[in-house]
């Protein structure tokens, strides 16, 4: 790590190759740290600190960098059922996913078989994360993030993946700033009857969220929103990058816009730092990437979206 250059985008092909998956990186980086600051208390100097912070974040960025382009074909080192479900799925799943969680998501999918959707809420350490699969279909995300929402929760962090297959792994982690489902644990499956419903089209997520507990604290901040389309020449959707202040219901009402645009979301990715959303999406339109024109009217309703109700 010492002798090269961290800024070289070789060095980070170098160190994403070698390591893998997301999962090592936090761990040979925590390794590291442990192993240097035991040799005496001077050892892990700022210098090194540095160096290491470096190294983690654009290993991290190198493994993450691919999103929408490279897809999953034949996934060698799985059994023939789950390298099947595999198939069609970004290259950065893989990268971004223990195998005890793909084994997991595996499991879900063949619930499949029996019913149109299969769906876990689970407790983590300070939030809670629901895992949904189902097919694809129109305004799926919207109605998952809105019935979350609904429930006074905040959405921190999502990811929505679809196979070649066209069933659909979506993963929302948020807080419970109100404690509704730690101080009842029936609101679990309440919530989780909640967002079968919604994606069934029985209930209207749009009734939900006009009732939705008010947040605690107003996280609205007080810096512009933007909004940054991006087409690379080999990638087959338009990357839109959204910043935005966080705010209840923001996730729902950006999916909406697409949604209403006729535009389809192959990929989002979802994050939540101080209080500030960064949101990656990447969108088609009948098969193809944005044109001009509709990236020109998408900006305005998406900026319109992140200002929020009046």
């Amino acid at each position: 790590m010492a002798t090269r250059d961290l800024y070289d985008g070789a060095t980070a092909k170098a160190l994403a190759k070698g390591i893998g998956t997301l999962e090592r990186l936090k761990l040979l980086t925590m390794l590291t740290y442990a192993d240097i600051s035991a040799v005496n208390p001077q050892a892990m100097s700022p210098w090194r600190l540095e160096q290491l912070w470096l190294a983690y974040v654009s290993t991290y960025e190198e493994l993450t960098r691919e999103l929408a382009t490279e897809r999953i074909h034949d996934a060698a080192g799985h059994p023939p059922e789950v390298a099947q479900f595999l198939e069609g799925l970004p290259t950065r799943y893989l990268r971004t996913h223990s195998a005890a969680e793909i084994q997991a998501h595996y499991t879900l999918a063949r619930q499949l078989a029996s019913r149109p959707l299969a769906i876990e809420v689970q407790q983590e350490r300070g939030f809670y994360r629901l895992t949904l699969l189902t097919k694809d279909r129109p305004k799926l995300l919207t109605a998952v993030a809105g019935a979350i929402s609904s429930f006074g929760l905040d959405i921190v962090a999502a990811e929505a993946f679809s196979n070649a297959a066209g069933v659909v792994v979506d993963t929302f982690a948020f807080a419970d700033p109100h404690n509704t489902l730690e101080l009842n644990p029936s609101e679990v499956e309440r919530l989780r009857g909640l967002v079968r419903k919604v994606v069934e089209g029985t209930e209207d997520v749009e009734k939900l969220l006009r009732g939705r507990p008010k947040p605690l604290l107003s996280s609205r901040m007080k810096f512009p929103a933007s909004v940054v389309f991006k087409d690379d020449p080999e990638a087959t959707a338009t990357l839109i990058e959204i910043a935005a202040a966080d705010r209840p219901g923001l996730l729902h009402d950006l999916a909406l816009v697409f949604s209403e645009s006729g535009c389809n979301i192959d990929l989002v990715l979802i994050n939540t730092e101080a209080h500030k959303a960064l949101d990656a999406f990447y969108v088609t339109y009948q098969g193809a990437k944005l044109t001009s024109e509709m990236q020109g009217t998408l900006r305005t309703a998406l900026l319109a979206a992140c200002a929020g109700p009046r």
